[in-house]
């Protein structure tokens, strides 16, 4: 009778084993299961003070390039703006260098979090100490919303320009332009990673650095066309509309998504 039960027991064994590994293959297991997001989080910091210390903003150029002698790091640059947040419980720095703020004519302020933003940008990956590399992203004359936390962050310290188009390419004139230097808690990370998709989908726990000229934007944002502006949907007023649900009816629409709710 043991030995029945012993064989019995190797059988359920073996179907565990065989599961998971049939789960391996299919790609099933958790790539990044072992990031310490914490610990991440110290070390993006490290890096991206380390590149802010050692560059500075070339005006002339509208570059960033190697501190050199004469010139003032951009951590120690007056238009750096460094804002702290919280994500995943974790808390954050972001860093916006404003070269240009913007004097449109027309001046409806700065754009919120949540507001649509038309821009220019490119989108570069920051790798021992240099952003030196191709763009993993650009994007011209674009309209964006619902964008990654340090991105919309960053633009709200920004004003849209003058739309001067005229039978032409589409032009805008004194634009808010600048850097956003943003941590990979604030960008992609890996918590949000969805088991099976490409691990490459998108630059997972990396820090981003976006140069950004806001053209436009639309001032209060209505999402769900509920007559309520989207920036007044942010229930518990944490900056994040995607994580407030009022609705029992519908509890997997965010209130900013949802006409139900205003």
């Amino acid at each position: 009778m043991n030995k029945i039960k012993n064989i019995f027991a190797l059988l359920i064994l073996a179907v565990v084993i065989l599961n998971s590994c049939d789960d391996n293959r299919r790609g099933i297991v958790d790539p990044f299961a072992d990031v310490n997001y914490e610990q991440l989080a110290i070390s993006d910091n490290d890096s991206i003070e380390k590149f802010l210390k050692t560059h500075y903003y070339d005006e002339n150029l509208d570059l960033i390039k190697e501190l050199s002698d004469g010139k003032t790091s951009i951590l120690e640059d007056d238009r750096l703006i460094i804002n702290e947040l919280t994500e995943n419980d974790i808390k954050y720095k972001l860093y916006t260098l404003v070269t240009k703020q913007g004097v449109p004519s027309n001046d409806k302020g700065f754009p919120t979090f949540i507001d649509s933003v038309f821009t220019n940008y490119t989108g570069i990956l920051l790798l021992n100490n240099t952003i030196d590399r191709d763009a993993f992203d650009t994007g011209q004359a674009a309209w964006l919303t619902n964008t990654i936390r340090g991105w919309a962050k960053g633009f709200t310290h920004f004003k849209g320009g003058d739309n001067i188009t005229d039978n032409g390419p589409i032009t805008y004139e004194n634009t808010g332009k600048g850097y956003i230097f943003i941590p990979s808690g604030l960008a992609y990370p890996s918590i949000n990673y969805v088991i099976g998709r490409p691990i490459n989908e998108r630059p997972y726990d990396r820090i981003l650095v976006f140069k950004v000229e806001l053209l436009d934007f639309i001032k209060d944002t209505d999402h769900d066309n509920d007559g309520t502006p989207s920036v007044k949907e942010d229930a518990n007023g944490d900056e994040d509309v995607t994580n407030d649900f009022s609705d029992p009816d519908k509890p997997n629409v965010p209130d900013y998504l949802n006409p139900d709710i205003k």
